[in-house]
């Protein structure tokens, strides 16, 4: 049985995987199509990095990604943190709750296991409404549901 912790994992290793999907499929558009998702990045980003920033305390700096070049950059560097992070998760930290929201007013509580499940469905539905784009421009990332991440990433499937 998987372990809340190693689901934690698998949700992060998956929306990074997702994410360079998207990012290898958009690498031969043109600099106008980049015009039409640079937002979408700029906002998946922004909410990875949102959250990242309230699990470990940091300042959030909002990206802007005026090219390929700099999303590929910033994406990586996210995506390092997010790993960072990952490896360090203990099974206690699943039910750790805090007020994320408390900077926008908003005094509810979510523990951090359900705050990475928003980044995981989160980074979901924007990066289908990505990939519907890149598709008709002919530049399709391809099958991005969790079960051909688990694939191709060697991970054992789960039992029928």
């Amino acid at each position: 049985m998987t372990t809340l912790v190693d689901h934690a994992r698998s949700m992060i290793a998956c929306t990074i995987w997702a994410d360079e999907r998207i990012l290898t499929a958009a690498d031969g558009i043109t600099g106008e199509q980049y015009g039409q998702l640079r937002a979408q990045l700029e906002h998946m980003l922004g909410t990875q990095r949102y959250w990242y920033t309230n699990w470990i305390g940091g300042a959030l700096v909002e990206p802007r990604l005026e090219t390929m070049v700099q999303a590929r950059k910033a994406y990586a560097a996210s995506h390092e943190s997010l790993r960072s992070f990952a490896d360090a998760l203990t099974d206690d930290e699943w039910h750790r709750s805090e007020q994320w929201w408390k900077a926008y007013g908003f005094e509810g509580s979510m523990a951090l296991g359900e705050s990475i499940t928003q980044v995981f469905y989160h980074g979901v539905q924007h990066r289908s409404e990505l990939a519907v784009l890149l598709s008709v421009w002919g530049h399709s990332p391809g099958g991005m549901d969790y079960l051909e991440f688990l694939r191709e990433s060697g991970a054992p499937l789960p039992p029928d």
